[in-house]
């Protein structure tokens, strides 16, 4: 029997299918045996993932003869809010591929089974591996061979069940001419996606190209700078109450406002889980680096220096906000002395140099040629500006993902998705000062991590999210919430 959508609660959601089917096409249907079910989804990996937890009262791992070759299909979707229906699009349902079935045992002398699952391309990208030459773009090869060795189109389908491969970006350059040394097709595409540069210059971040599977859509291949212009639900922001927060029993209604689709936008709790390791994101190049590519042919050397702040003030960024998250002017040593009354008293300083004019602290080395071949195959010199920046904005943006983060659990929605962004409406934590509220944590942050949590009649959505930018301008804020304490 289905889970049944309560709307007085949010976190309520149906899951209309879970069943196993084994190799010999015999079908189980094991909504009743469920204790929990996870699945996971990340601009980081490039297969959705999960876990199935069965209290199984009728012997399944024999009954069903589950050695790890088994489909799994998941079926689920969110409340609707009032006289609204829920898109097809929003309802997760995919099959999956189990792959290990842990071990089972006895709590509450019922035997508990353990099944881990995975989408089915991802056991072929491992399987099968390519030797072969490719030309074209970048992205425009990753496509060809996810059609060609995983079975996936490169087409926008409707239908559910249909694995397809939507290159929501393309790469710079129609030419490109790569030799594949025996690789496997996963880490194929991945390389492919590291060496993509985009053709819109306009964010520091587009060439951070990133291949991942959504859990109600596609296959993609998207950069994090396109990904930033992508709104949920018209930007509406989800919020925090410390008061429903506090009370566990008090029910938090479905949102059924006009313009809303679905649960309810309450942030049932959050946690910051990254804020500000300068010297992390230094050492890797968020802030700056120096790139020194070599020339193989003709035995010289180029360089490039790569700067987070020249790349926000230059007029060319597509930010999530106006504001960068670390401070502009040059970084300066104060030093305090504390006198009886409590007041500080500044008593010498020292000036240094801005957070990303250190392009030494994270160096890259790459090879390149100075001849390659055109559409006719006349050979001419390179022009290495193309692949001069990628690496720089490969390694700032995977920096990014780190650097700040926060964790929310959601009620039940499977409308969200990674790559897309979240409105946050988090109130300051000390009453009285709202007006100066920094609002750091506020705004528009773009998704990268999503995990749905089901259990027997009730659906968690837990969800990390980053930000590369803030409303406010820091270096004012902070003197003024500095008043306050």
């Amino acid at each position: 029997m289905a889970v049944g959508i309560d709307n007085s609660k949010p976190d309520s959601y149906e899951l209309e299918i879970l069943t196993i089917v084994n190799n010999e096409g015999e079908g189980f249907d094991v909504r009743d045996l469920m204790i929990e079910c996870v699945l996971s989804e990340s601009i980081q990996s490039n297969f959705l993932q999960g876990h199935l937890m069965l209290g199984d009262s009728i012997n399944l791992l024999e009954n069903a003869k589950i050695f790890g070759q088994e489909s799994l299909r998941l079926r689920f979707r969110q409340p609707a809010g009032k006289n609204d229906e829920i898109d097809e699009e929003d309802v997760i349902d995919q099959v999956f591929r189990i792959y290990k079935v842990g071990q089972s045992r006895l709590e509450d002398q019922t035997q508990v089974l353990m099944l881990f699952f995975t989408a089915n391309e991802f056991l072929e990208s491992r399987r099968k591996r390519v030797s072969q030459a490719l030309r074209g773009s970048m992205t425009n090869m990753a496509a060809l061979l996810a059609e060609d060795h995983l079975g996936i189109k490169n087409e926008t389908v409707k239908e559910k069940l249909i694995p397809h491969f939507e290159v929501r970006e393309k790469s710079q350059g129609d030419n490109y001419h790569v030799v594949i040394p025996n690789w496997t097709v996963n880490y194929t595409i991945n390389w492919l996606c590291s060496q993509s540069q985009g053709i819109d210059e306009s964010s520091g971040l587009q060439d951070s190209f990133y291949w991942y599977q959504t859990a109600n859509g596609s296959y993609r291949i998207q950069s994090l700078a396109s990904m930033m212009l992508i709104d949920y639900a018209g930007g509406r922001p989800f919020t925090y109450s410390q008061a429903v927060a506090s009370d566990s029993t008090k029910d938090v209604p479905v949102d059924s406002t006009e313009d809303t689709i679905g649960a309810s936008r309450r942030i049932l709790s959050y946690e910051i889980t990254n804020h500000a390791n300068v010297l992390e994101a230094t050492v890797k190049g968020l802030f700056g680096s120096k790139q020194t590519t070599i020339d193989n042919t003709y035995q010289f050397f180029t360089e490039k220096s790569y700067s987070f702040l020249e790349k926000f003030y230059g007029g060319q960024s597509q930010a999530i906000e106006e504001h960068p998250f670390v401070r502009v002017e040059p970084e300066v040593l104060h030093i305090g002395e504390a006198s009886d009354e409590g007041e500080v008293a500044i008593t010498g300083s020292k000036e240094g140099n801005s957070i990303s004019s250190y392009h030494d602290a994270h160096q890259i080395l790459v090879s390149d040629q100075s001849f390659v071949n055109d559409e006719k195959n006349n050979i001419h010199h390179a022009n290495h500006q193309i692949h001069l920046g990628s690496h720089q904005f490969r390694a700032a943006a995977n920096e990014l993902l780190n650097y700040h983060s926060v964790d929310l659990v959601l009620s039940a929605r499977t409308d969200i998705s990674v790559g897309q962004l979240i409105n946050l409406d988090i109130p300051s934590p000390n009453p009285g000062q709202d007006e100066v509220d920094p609002k750091f944590y506020n705004g528009k942050h773009l998704i990268t991590h999503c995990q749905w949590i089901l259990g027997p009649s009730s659906c968690d959505l837990n969800v990390r999210c980053i930000k590369d930018s803030v409303i406010n301008n820091i270096e004012t804020t902070a003197l003024e919430y500095g008043k306050t304490i």
